[in-house]
This record gives C-alpha cells, sequence and structure tokens, in this order.
C-alpha cells in the first residue's frame, strides 16, 4: 500500500489560507459593528440634514381621549360621549357618476333626492367655476362664508374620512384650508387642488346606517366616524348640562356652555399620540416600538342634580305656567344643609295675542310713540336660541334679574328682629287700608286690618307693617343685611353668565330705597340667591341663621361613588339662630293661606301631608328699554303685568328643602279676577311638587296643621 507524506510547501499554504479567512472574518465584523453603529448613530443622533429628511417622511395621529361623563347626584347618566357616523361625498371622485350617487343615496337616507343633490351639485358648479376660472390657484376671500351658509365644509370636518391619495392627513387638512379660502393651494398636475371634495350629506347614523351605506359601494361616497356628546338628561337639563362643540378651526373638542364648560378641564382627558413613517405615496410604513401614547380618558363629574326631581319640577311647572296662562315660569329646588341645587328648571311660552313694546329710538328721529292702553306685553327677554336646540337657551334662574315682591319681606322682618326693633307684644296701628309716609310716599295695603302683630305683618304681608320695619333701621342697617345675604354678588356657582344682581349704591341709597327694599323692590335678584338666602330659615339647631355656599357639584366625601367632588360645605352666618327661628311661625301661617285658596282653585287637587312654612311675593315687571332706546310716551317705571312668586322651606320641623316657584306675567283674565297672586299661581306648583319630591327622598310625612289666616 503507498503512503504519501505532504510536503512542507503544502503545509504552508494551509497555514495562508487560514490567516486570510481570519482576516476576512475580522474585516467582516468590524465592517457590521461598524455598520450597526453608524445605524444606531443615525436613529439616535442624526445630523441637521438627515433629522429634516426623517421629519418629512414621518408623520403623527392624535388619539382623542374619551370625554368624561356627567353623571347626576345618583349616578345616572346625564351627558355621555357615543360613535356616530356621518356620510361625505367627494364630487370629484364621484365623476360622472354624480348623479347615481345622488339618487341611490336618498332612497337609502330617506332623504328628498332634491335636497340632498342641491348640496352636492352646488360643489360640482362651485368645482367647474374654479377650474374654468383658474381659482385653484387662489383663495376666494368670500368663500369662507359663503361655504358656510350653504353647509359645506364647516370647521368641524377639517379632515376628511380617509386621506386623500398621495397626500396623506397634511395634504388633507392642506386640501381643506384650500377649499374655504383660508390658504393658496399649491399647484397640482392634476388640476385638483383647491376643489372642493368635502360634503357632508347625512345627519349621524347608527351603526347599522353606516354599515348599509357602505354596502352600497358607491363611487366618492365616504362614511366618516365621528365623536358624539349626547345629552340623556331631557330638555329641562339641558342649559344645565350645556354644549360641547369644536374649538376654533380645529378637530379639538371643547365645552362651549353650561358644565360641559364650567369642568372643561377634567372633563376632557389628556390626548394620546401615534407616530408613524409613511413611504413615497404617504401610506403609513411602519411604527416604531415607543411611538404609541395611550390616551387618559376625562374625569367622570357627578353633578347636584338629581334627575327624578328635575323631571317632576319640570311637570309640575309646566302644568302651573299653563294654569295661570303665563309667559313663562322658573324653579329650582334647593337642599339648604349642603347648598347643592337638586332641580332648576327655566320654561318659556308664546303668549297669545301679546304685542311688543314699542319702544323710540331717538337716532331715527322719528316722534315718539305713545304707549298703547289695554294690551298685553311680551314683557320677558327674547331668547331665540332656545327654539334652536335646548341647550342654547338662556338659564333665566341665574342670568336674569326681578324684584322678589315680599317673598323679600322675611329677610328685612329678620334683620330688625336680631337688631331688638321688633318690641314683643307691640301692635301697628293703622286707621286705613293706605297711608302717606312722612316724605308723602302712598303705601297700601291689599288686606286691612286696625291693628297688626309683629308676626301678623308677615303673616299678612303688610306693606304698611314694613314700612314701620324699615323705619326703625338705619340705611347702613338695610342696606349691610341685604349684602350679607349674598345679594348684590354672584353666588359661587359656576354658571357662565350668571348674575350679580342689583343693590343700590350708599351713595344713592335714599329714603324711597329703605321703604322700597322692605316690600321687595329696587333690588333685583336671582333665584339662586334666593333660595340660599332663605336658607337661613330652613337650617336648624346651631346652624340656624347660617347660609350655605350654593353648588352644583354632589357634597359628600365617599371616594367609592365615581365623580364626586368632595370638599367642606362652607357657611356663613346672618342672624342668630333665635331670630331665624322666630321667621317660622308667621311664614307658616301664610303656606296654610296658600292651602285654602289652592283647593278652592283646584279641587281635587293633591292633598298637602307636609307642613312647610314660606312666603308668596308678587310684583310688577320693570319696564326697562334695551341698550339705546327709550320708554314710549306716557309708560312708567312698571308693566301692569306680574312677576308672581312663592318660597318655602320643607318639612316645617326639620326642613329638608327650599323651593323657589316664579311664574313669569300670569294671563289677564286671572289679573282681572285678583287671582295672579303668587299663594295662588305659583304657591300650588310648590305644594306639588314638595308633595312627589318628599316621599321620593324618604322624608315621613308629619301632620298639617291648619290655622285661620288669609294672606295673597
Amino acid at each position: 500500500m503507498a503512503r504519501f507524506r505532504r510536503g512542507t510547501r503544502s503545509v504552508s499554504i494551509d497555514r495562508h489560507a487560514n490567516r486570510v479567512a481570519m482576516g476576512v472574518r475580522v474585516f467582516c465584523a468590524v465592517a457590521l459593528l461598524g455598520v450597526g453603529t453608524r445605524v444606531a448613530q443615525l436613529q439616535m443622533f442624526p445630523g441637521e440634514d438627515l433629522r429634516t429628511a426623517i421629519d418629512a417622511r414621518t408623520s403623527g395621529s392624535r388619539i382623542d381621549p374619551v370625554r368624561g361623563d356627567l353623571l347626576d347626584r345618583r349616578g345616572r347618566v346625564l351627558a355621555s360621549t357615543r360613535v356616530g357616523y356621518r356620510v361625505v361625498i367627494d364630487p370629484v371622485a364621484a365623476g360622472d357618476q354624480i348623479d347615481r350617487v345622488i339618487v341611490a343615496l336618498s332612497d337609502q337616507l330617506g332623504a328628498r333626492a332634491d335636497e340632498l343633490g342641491s348640496r352636492v351639485m352646488r360643489a360640482v358648479i362651485e368645482n367647474e367655476r374654479r377650474r374654468a376660472g383658474g381659482l385653484t390657484q387662489a383663495a376666494d376671500p368670500g368663500l369662507a362664508d359663503a361655504m358656510a351658509s350653504a353647509g359645506i365644509g364647516t370647521p368641524a370636518d377639517l379632515l376628511p374620512p380617509e386621506p386623500a391619495r398621495g397626500g396623506g392627513i397634511a395634504g388633507a387638512a392642506r386640501s381643506w384650508l384650500a377649499d374655504v379660502g383660508l390658504i393658496k393651494p399649491r399647484p397640482d398636475a392634476a388640476g385638483d387642488r383647491g376643489l372642493i371634495r368635502f360634503v357632508p350629506v347625512s345627519g349621524l347614523l347608527d351603526r347599522d346606517e353606516a354599515d348599509a351605506v357602505r354596502a352600497l359601494r358607491l363611487r366618492g361616497v365616504f362614511v366618516e366616524r365621528r365623536s358624539v356628546r349626547e345629552i340623556m338628561a331631557g330638555e329641562s337639563l339641558a342649559p344645565l348640562v350645556g354644549k360641547v362643540g369644536y374649538k376654533d378651526y380645529s378637530t379639538d373638542r371643547i365645552g362651549l356652555m353650561g358644565a360641559e364648560k364650567l369642568y372643561q378641564d377634567r372633563l376632557e382627558g389628556d390626548p394620546g399620540m401615534l407616530r408613524y413613517v409613511r413611504d413615497a405615496l404617504g401610506r403609513p410604513l411602519w411604527v416604531e416600538r415607543g411611538a404609541w401614547t395611550d390616551a387618559d380618558g376625562g374625569v367622570d363629574i357627578r353633578l347636584s342634580m338629581d334627575a327624578e326631581i328635575q323631571r317632576i319640577a319640570a311637570e309640575e311647572l309646566e302644568r302651573g305656567v299653563i294654569d295661570a296662562d303665563a309667559a313663562g315660569g322658573r324653579a329650582i329646588v334647593l337642599d339648604p344643609h349642603t347648598g347643592e341645587i337638586l332641580a332648576m328648571v327655566d320654561l318659556m311660552r308664546e303668549v297669545p295675542n301679546a304685542v311688543d313694546v314699542p319702544w323710540h329710538d331717538p337716532a331715527s328721529g322719528r316722534p315718539r310713540p305713545n304707549m298703547p292702553e289695554g294690551v298685553r306685553f311680551n314683557v320677558l327677554r327674547e331668547d331665540p336660541a332656545r327654539g334652536v336646540e335646548p341647550a342654547l337657551a338662556r338659564n333665566r334662574c341665574v342670568e336674569d334679574i326681578y324684584e322678589p315682591g315680599s317673598t323679600f319681606k322675611p329677610f328685612v322682618w329678620a334683620a330688625a328682629h336680631e337688631l331688638g326693633r321688633l318690641k314683643q307684644g307691640e301692635l301697628v296701628r293703622t286707621e286705613t287700608r293706605a297711608i302717606r309716609t312722612w316724605y308723602n310716599r302712598r303705601i297700601e295695603d291689599v288686606i286691612f286690618r286696625q291693628e297688626l302683630t309683629w308676626d301678623d305683618v308677615l303673616r299678612y304681608s303688610s306693606n304698611i307693617g314694613m314700612y314701620n320695619v324699615t323705619e326703625r333701621l338705619t340705611h347702613t342697617e338695610l342696606r349691610d343685611t341685604v349684602l350679607s345675604l349674598g345679594f348684590g354678588a354672584k353666588s359661587g356657582i359656576g354658571i357662565p353668565g350668571e348674575s350679580s344682581g342689583m343693590v343700590t349704591g350708599r351713595r344713592d341709597w335714599s329714603k324711597y330705597t329703605q321703604t322700597s327694599v322692605g316690600m321687595g323692590y329696587e333690588v333685583g335678584v336671582t333665584m339662586v340667591q334666593m333660595v340660599r338666602a332663605f336658607s337661613v330659615f330652613a337650617r336648624g339647631g346651631d346652624d340656624a341663621g347660617t347660609m350655605p355656599g350654593v353648588r352644583l357639584t354632589a357634597a359628600g366625601l365617599d371616594e367609592a361613588r365615581p365623580g364626586l367632588t368632595g370638599g367642606e360645605v362652607f357657611i356663613e352666618r346672618i342672624f342668630d339662630p333665635a331670630s331665624a327661628i322666630a321667621v317660622r311661625e308667621p311664614l307658616r301661617e301664610v303656606v296654610n293661606s296658600m292651602e285654602r285658596a289652592r283647593l278652592r282653585n283646584f279641587p281635587g287637587d293633591v292633598p298637602a301631608r307636609y307642613s312647610m312654612f314660606g312666603k308668596s311675593g308678587t310684583a310688577y315687571i320693570a319696564c326697562t328699554p334695551p341698550p339705546g332706546m327709550q320708554r314710549p310716551r306716557g309708560a312708567t317705571g312698571y308693566f301692569k303685568q306680574y312677576t308672581s312668586s312663592f318660597l318655602v322651606a320643607t318639612p316645617l320641623e326639620d326642613p329638608e328643602l327650599v323651593i323657589l316657584v316664579v311664574i313669569d306675567d300670569p294671563g289677564p283674565a286671572l289679573v282681572a279676577d285678583r287671582r295672579h297672586f303668587g299663594s295662588q299661581v305659583a304657591g300650588p306648583v310648590v305644594r306639588r311638587v314638595a308633595e312627589r319630591v318628599l316621599p321620593y327622598l324618604g322624608v315621613p310625612a308629619p301632620p298639617v296643621v291648619q290655622a285661620d289666616a288669609a294672606v295673597r
């Protein structure tokens, strides 16, 4: 067998090959390490030129947070966010199929083809005009207003449902801004820049309706997904809940009024962000790790309102307005211990045969008209937005002021009682129904009594008696009492548009003011101010005579119940407990008198089970001309039309509620029959509300003690 032996030369070649291979390996490893290092360096610390190129290919998509819900005090949902859909047509993409698209969509949506088509065809015609006139290269200054009036392209429609091909989200936004004439579009080879490509043609649809539209597969038709804020509390709560809209010309949602605006910062949450890299055609290419930031949803807010109490108050107030043939009505239910507003209702009604006041405009140069006689005027401030949507209505319970009339008398009476000016056992003697003051002002009583105790002054709502009360107070004492009760300042409830009311200044406070305020005139109040102030008589024990801060959020510190705001209930002492409690007994007799009138006027009405104390009020409506206008010739400072009210705390032994009802402008028939007083039109509404709300709250019904009294 032959044997071979490797020579020295072959061994040398093998060693050389091994060295070359090792060198190649080392080179490759170093090269790969260098490439990896360079890639890492470019990703982590790119140069300025590279950063510009990267940013140009990177897009961000905002992730909207879910807005927090508004709840009532028991956790019922008042306003929430849901997903809705809207149909949008791109007239350019639809092309020569536009007629077929219009017919098919009108059939599917149940809309008239001519109405739906008119909006789309206006956009088609406008696009043709732009193409023919070269308007795709320049902004049309008046175009934004024209499109808004035609309903084509609104700020809410900033982004189409899908980015235009090749343009991406930024391109879609630029195209829309060019459509509304806000920017000059860039030249485009296809000639489509500056054309209207986004025409909403439907209202909000649910998922099934949206799927049915998608199934039609119509050219140029898109279904847009929208976030919808829905009020679930009914029309009466809508002004309090408020409205959510779009911020400026962006897609950001923001509270525009009511609680939605008041608690915007807590409801809106924090948006997230998704960043992604695009390809050459603008399509999403990839998402890097860590490029997703999730959105944090808004916080639920639990309001003080109770949806059931609101419903009861709204039903009874509506009945009261109709029974009184009134122009409107308002009602508030308050918890006097916590200051929580449990219900707040504001109704307005179109009055048949009422006429507008012929205010005189001096700038017109026309002669001043005469005030018509024997007609009913429209005396309530107009609120045209109320007819558009309930949430847009002005909240007259906090925005509009009125003169409270006799419901203001207990505050003045209590101040004199506390200062020791009402001597026990003293009688106020009068010879006639009307007297002349020392400064020759005529004061008249509706119910005449030759002599009155101080309790009788409240029981019979004596104007003459209240004149004697105010004469025993200095101007400073009376004015300071009015201010200490919160009149002349906002209540702090926070509702946008709240009025501070009106209190005559110290310099202008005169002997006429002193007498008028004692009778509830020459002082402008809001309903929220009145129920808060009346709480000084409704709170018991050591808290009697104290006034709570009024609030629109649910009180409580139980964090297990979502939406509670917590926080202490702030109170302020106004009267000593003895003076506050002393008011109750004469005001109890006022309620008893109201009960007899109620059963006469409404036989078979709900029986009275709960005791209460309260005060009626009937005041003329001020004849105040709008800014720049003057009253007609012959007009006085007041209309011969009334604001009638009734204010109570119930039950008498330990009040759980303060209820105020105001009936605006009872009808002429009631005025002629002298049945327009607060005890006869507003009192029955208060009673019905109390008899339904107190059992709902689980308050046991004590017996009602009837007494002989008669008061307006």
